[in-house]
């Protein structure tokens, strides 16, 4: 409810944190508006500044210029020669006026080398105490010369600026992206190392759905250890009881002295604890069987070629046990791709349980074949006395028996859903109103 309101809140949130591409394009969009805004703002404003510092410095030297100068001239005393060789030294230009706007001296360039600006008026008190003004002029900066002037300092400007660009896009990503995924790889190693069972993520994009999908395979792996470990505790239970009792029985016939009749008793007994001993094995061994669903071999079947085999396979051997068992095959042309000795194992296993757990004084079998939509279904039905309702979704489950003895290892349920899965299909049960238990298996059928 928190996370509904908080959506409410921010529209646009869900949009964005749904992918780490959205982010990423989202964080490229505000770089680029930042260095547009920074190219704009703060690198014009500096090169204005620089321009302008120029200007300053260059007023400035003309100033010193100027008033070194007026002292050149005060301590000459006048001397417009001695003046005339001072400003041809150091390529500068003036003129000097008396009171009266008088020129008493003048030192212009020629004309191909216009471009002056006057820098500063001094006025120098000479001997007598006359008074002149001397105005200073100085060469404007030529236009190359401030191109290279501005082209350096843009240089730098820039470099600065894309460094600090970098540094930026780098900080961004480490924390979309490379922060994230070190974090999860941290995850998941003390998961490997110590066990810590993973966390689920709160962030809706790639890397949240990363790791939500990790935490879900953990429990999928978690589950299925536990799995593993019930089904060998009770493999182990199940060849333990038998077991037992075969080493009783041996160690009576060995140690006692027992009548013809007796130790005929005592065999018969461990010959059948024996037989228990290997059907557990066996029944395990189709368990695992089922699952390696790669090294089966599938080929293309008839519902009526299927029907027929599966009928005679188990008819005869039925019939002699007094089970009556029907098969209707109602789509005979529809075709699955389908492992035969799986077939008649499925078929095989659900007949067995049907002798185990059906409670019927007469009972009756019946398998129907139709198609319903695209998939071929097999139904099978006994007449006994079905399953508590509470208990249809566990019949499947490996282990899982309604014998409190514990005289089946409860696989061969299991063993069928393991067959219809790795043909591509689902299995499911339900009760039959008249009586008995109905098993329903779809298999996918060949599309032309």
């Amino acid at each position: 409810m928190e996370q509904k309101t908080k959506r409410g809140r921010f529209p646009g949130a869900g949009w964005l944190s749904a992918h780490l591409s959205r982010k990423m394009l989202l964080a490229l969009i505000a770089l680029a508006v930042l260095s547009w805004a920074v190219m704009c703002g703060c690198f014009l404003a500096y090169l204005g500044r620089y321009a302008g510092n120029t200007y300053d410095q260059v007023l400035s030297d003309a100033q010193e210029d100027a008033r070194q100068a007026a002292a050149f001239l005060e301590g000459c005393d006048g001397d417009f020669q001695a003046l005339e060789r001072y400003l041809s030294e150091r390529e500068l230009y003036g003129t000097v006026r008396g009171g009266g706007e008088e020129l008493l001296y003048a030192r212009l360039p020629e004309e191909s080398q216009a471009g002056l600006v006057a820098a500063s008026a001094v006025e120098v008190e000479l001997t007598g105490g006359r008074r002149v003004e001397l105005l200073l002029w100085v060469r404007a900066m030529q236009r190359n010369e401030l191109s290279r002037s501005l082209q350096r300092e843009a240089l730098i400007g820039l470099a600065a600026f894309n460094v600090c660009v970098f540094l930026v896009v780098a900080v961004i990503m480490y924390l979309v992206l490379v922060d994230p995924i070190v974090r999860l790889r941290k995850t998941m190693r003390c998961y490997s190392e110590r066990g810590e069972r993973p966390e689920r993520s709160e962030r809706q994009d790639e890397v949240g759905k990363l790791q939500n999908a990790f935490a879900d395979l953990a429990g999928v792996l978690e589950c299925k250890e536990k799995a593993e470990h019930q089904l060998i505790a009770s493999i182990s239970h199940d060849i333990k009881t038998p077991l037992t009792s075969v080493l009783g029985y041996s160690e009576r016939l060995h140690s006692a002295d027992l009548p013809p009749e007796k130790q005929r008793q005592y065999l018969d007994r461990v010959y059948e604890k024996a037989l228990r001993i290997k059907s557990v094995v066996d029944e395990f061994d189709d368990y695992l069987d089922v699952g390696l669903r790669d090294t089966a071999p599938m080929r293309l079947m008839t519902a009526e070629e299927l029907c027929r085999r599966l009928r005679e396979e188990y008819e005869a051997e039925l019939s002699d046990a007094g089970v009556t068992f029907q098969v209707d095959c109602r789509c005979p042309q529809e075709q699955v791709i389908c492992n035969w000795e799986h077939m008649r194992r499925f078929l095989g296993n659900l007949i067995g349980n049907s002798f185990q757990h059906a409670e019927s004084d007469h009972l009756e079998l019946r398998l129907q074949c139709q198609k319903e939509e695209e998939e071929l279904v097999l139904l099978f039905q006994d007449n006994g006395r079905g399953v508590v309702p509470a208990l249809l979704q566990q019949i499947f489950e490996p282990l899982y028996t309604s014998d409190p003895g514990r005289k089946v290892s409860g696989l061969g349920l299991s063993i069928c859903k393991s067959i219809i899965r790795a043909h591509g299909g689902s299995i499911s049960a339900e009760n039959v109103p008249t009586g008995g238990l109905l098993i329903r298996a779809s298999l996918p059928c060949v599309k032309f």
